[in-house]
């Protein structure tokens, strides 16, 4: 997962191509086509599932820890995310991967606020450090 770093911070990647979800279809008429988001976006969240960063919907439930207080100092407080724990950061990505489907833009959201970032450095610094006792 932390490898997607380098990709997400280059200096020309852009999360999503478009700004709005709405398209214009005539003068005063728009479509709702959601957000275009990058590929890479797309090949992160296959990488989340393929290695069990994403909770399954009956094994936890995310609406409900969402709007817990560990849910929002995660997602309000940097320094709360730099010492998240791994199960902590799959509660994160789980909500990150889940909340997109009720909510078009939930993941441009993570995005803007810095909480994508932060929860890939901690990822990396966690996969770091587990090297580092390894060796």
């Amino acid at each position: 997962m932390a490898a997607f770093l380098p990709i997400f911070t280059a200096p020309d990647f852009r999360f999503a191509h478009n700004d709005s979800p709405l398209r214009q279809t005539g003068e005063k008429s728009f479509e709702m086509v959601g957000y275009a988001y990058d590929p890479q976006v797309r090949a992160f969240l296959d990488v989340l599932g393929c290695y069990g960063w994403v909770y399954s919907d009956d094994i936890f439930g995310w609406p409900e820890w969402a709007q817990t207080d560990e849910a929002r100092q995660l997602r309000d407080d940097p320094g709360t995310l730099a010492q998240a724990t791994p199960i902590q950061l799959a509660r994160l990505l789980t909500v990150f991967a889940r909340q997109e489907r009720f909510n078009d833009g939930a993941m441009l959201g993570f995005w803007e606020s810095g909480v994508l970032l932060g929860t890939l450095r901690r990822a990396e610094q966690l996969a770091t450090n587990t090297q580092g006792v390894s060796s």
